[in-house]
C-alpha cells in the first residue's frame, strides 16, 4: 500500500481515541515500527497531532482537538465518496475547476489518491490537459461527472 494510503489507514484505528501502541499499529499495517514513527512525524507536519505515551502501556492516540477527519458539509461528502469510487473503479472524471492561476477550467482527471492537508481534503490526479500529475482541492472542484472511460496505472504518468 502506498504512504499515504498507509497513513490514513493508520488514522482510521486512531479514531477510536484509544491508545495504541507502536507494534500494533506496525502489524495491523505490516510496515516497521520505524515507518509508524515516520508517519507520526509526517502528519504532525501536515497539522494532524497525536499524543504519545511512553512506558509499558505507551502508544500513540488521537488528540482529541483533531476534527479533521470530518468533511464539512454532505456535498463535499459525496464528492468525497464518489470520488472514492472513481478510484476504485478507475473512471475518468470530468472537473469544471476553478484555480487562483489558471481560472475556471474544466479537465478530464484520472484519480489516483484522496488526502487531508491543513483540514481541506485535495485528490491527486494525473490531468489530462496538464500532461501530469496534478493536485485538486475538493472545495475548488465546482462540478463534475464520473465518465464511463477508464484508465490504466501505466498511462498515467507521460514523459
Amino acid at each position: 500500500m502506498s504512504k499515504v494510503a498507509n497513513m490514513l489507514n493508520m488514522l482510521q484505528i486512531l479514531k477510536d481515541r484509544n491508545i495504541h501502541s507502536i507494534s500494533s499499529l506496525a502489524e495491523r499495517l505490516e510496515v516497521s515500527e520505524r515507518m509508524i514513527r515516520q508517519y507520526k512525524l509526517e502528519l504532525e507536519q501536515a497539522g494532524i497531532y497525536l499524543k504519545s505515551y511512553t512506558g509499558k502501556f505507551g502508544g500513540y492516540q488521537l488528540d482529541e482537538n483533531n476534527n479533521f477527519l470530518k468533511i464539512e458539509n454532505e456535498v463535499k461528502e459525496k464528492m468525497y465518496l464518489i470520488m472514492k469510487k472513481a478510484i476504485a473503479n478507475k473512471n475518468k472524471v470530468k472537473i469544471k475547476y476553478k484555480s487562483v492561476n489558471s481560472g475556471i477550467t474544466e479537465r478530464v482527471i484520472h484519480p489516483a489518491e484522496l488526502f487531508i492537508y491543513i483540514d481541506k481534503w485535495y485528490i491527486a490526479a494525473f490531468c489530462e490537459l496538464r500532461n501530469e500529475i496534478r493536485l485538486f482541492r475538493l472545495d475548488d472542484i465546482m462540478e463534475y461527472e464520473i465518465l464511463a472511460e477508464k484508465y490504466i496505472d501505466k498511462n498515467t504518468i507521460k514523459k
